[in-house]
């Protein structure tokens, strides 16, 4: 991204990350690790839709290309805030960019919150804090149980009690 930037003298850019991709420990140690992260599903359709209607958004699917493949002259510099390396390619990413002149240090895109289809809170954060945080959330949530709750990644009981009824 600094080196788009770089290239395309843009003072301001800022990007929202997205994965299409299932939860994994990956994302969860990546992208919300310790005991506040948490996971906000959208709906695809509606938030393209939206975005679609802001001025100076670009957005799409992240490319991954192996090392070898790519030279110099094969990554056009609009395709840059798009592009990773091979290794990510288990992140499923969708970015979202805008890149101009502002003074403000965050671009804000206001949508409608019926737009959330799960917010998935991180299986670290202790139970009173996590039950804190989904009471407060089930408030602002129509049908919030099944909209709001707590990953199992990390210990899941239906998955432990198969095991433990094995023969």
């Amino acid at each position: 991204m600094a080196e788009y930037k770089k290239r395309k003298n843009v003072e301001k850019l800022f990007a929202l990350c997205f994965s299409f991709g299932d939860e994994t420990i990956h994302h969860w140690r990546t992208f919300a690790p310790g005991i506040s992260g948490c996971c906000i599903a959208f709906s695809p359709t509606e938030l393209i839709e939206l975005l679609k209607t802001v001025k100076g958004v670009r957005f799409g699917s992240v490319e991954y290309r192996k090392l070898n493949d790519v030279r110099e002259d094969t990554i056009e510099i609009d395709k840059i805030p798009f592009t990773k390396r091979w290794p990510y390619r288990c992140e499923e990413e969708f970015r979202i960019i805008w890149e101009g002149t502002t003074d403000k240090q965050c671009f804000e895109i206001e949508f409608d919150l019926a737009m959330i289809r799960r917010i998935t809170i991180s299986q670290q954060m202790p139970q009173p804090v996590y039950v804190t945080i989904r009471d407060y959330l089930q408030k602002a949530c129509d049908d919030p149980e099944k909209r709001i709750n707590r990953s199992t990644l990390y210990q899941n009981d239906i998955w432990i009690g198969k095991f433990q009824r094995a023969k």
